[in-house]
């Protein structure tokens, strides 16, 4: 699922303190989506109990390992 961002000049909150519809579906799509999903994170290798994401400068990805 593609979530996209809204343009530079969508307010955040229209008036009345309302939030705008818009950013609001761009954040409900966000917390829907899991870490895994994201393009920089590589998934192929499943994440083990005790493991965090490191990042791999030669594959530009976040990857399991130890911190």
């Amino acid at each position: 699922m593609k979530v996209v961002l809204p343009a530079q000049d969508e307010p955040l909150v229209l008036s009345g303190g309302v939030v705008n519809p818009i950013w609001y579906a761009f954040f409900t799509a966000l917390v829907k989506r899991g870490v895994l999903d994201m393009p920089d994170v590589d998934n192929s290798t499943p994440i083990t109990n005790g493991q965090v994401l490191v990042f791999n400068s030669t594959a530009k990805k976040l990857k399991p390992g130890s911190n």
